[in-house]
């Protein structure tokens, strides 16, 4: 029996890895760096710590990474102020889900940056709780994030589904011992996803696939 739903953010509840991009990209060519697709794929699912030391690596900066990271958020979140809103589908499959689950956020953004954006795009009164990349010492693909949610929902991890877009993601909630679905969008279509027990295009398939599905609980553990 199916008692909790475990969100990623960037990438599954907001089209943010386009403007991680738009970002990083700005601040990577001011300082003089080199931006591959490399540089992108491997900050990909990793806490906010972990890209920064990645990214001033790859690009070669004259920064450290925790200058690099400041830059980073703040213009990230200029960005985000303007541009972000929820997925297509999403506010539309908290509402299914909210009656009859519980409901999670397990990111590897840090906790203030994901408190900002979850009230920005108005879903933040759907979760019981969410957790970020800065509370956690292990960042996925290990499974301490995913099984701190669990924890905290006060469900165990077989009756947990994480929602990811990423492998790191995806290795941490399979990690965890819990049914993993992966979300296609832009930027993670040419990586290895097989890893997810079901891939969809988007959110309002996943919606589609768990109205038909038994197994959801009809209240929350």
């Amino acid at each position: 029996m199916i008692k909790a739903v475990i969100f990623d953010m960037d990438g599954v509840m907001i089209d943010s890895e386009r403007l991680y991009r738009e970002a990083c990209t700005e601040i990577v060519s001011r300082y003089g760096g080199t931006v591959t697709p490399e540089l992108f794929d491997k900050q990909m699912g990793l806490k906010m710590e972990e890209t920064q030391r990645v990214v001033v690596e790859i690009a070669r900066l004259p920064l450290t990474p925790q200058e690099f990271g400041r830059m980073y958020i703040e213009r990230f979140l200029e960005i985000a102020r303007e541009r972000l809103g929820p997925n297509p589908g999403l506010v539309e499959l908290l509402e299914f889900l909210s009656p009859r689950v519980k409901l999670g956020i397990a990111s590897s953004t840090e906790k203030s940056v994901i408190m900002e954006i979850v009230e920005q795009i108005g879903v933040g009164r759907y979760f019981q709780t969410i957790v970020g990349g800065d509370e956690i010492s292990r960042s996925k693909p290990d499974p301490a994030i995913y099984l701190h949610a669990a924890s905290l929902l006060g469900c165990n991890p077989e009756e947990c589904i994480v929602i990811e877009d990423s492998p790191n993601g995806i290795k941490s909630g399979t990690a965890a011992g819990m049914e993993v679905f992966a979300v296609l969008h832009d930027e993670n279509r040419h990586l290895d996803l097989s890893g997810a027990g079901k891939v969809f295009e988007n959110l309002v398939e996943v919606g589609e696939y768990l109205r038909r599905r038994d197994g959801l609980s009809s209240r929350r553990c």
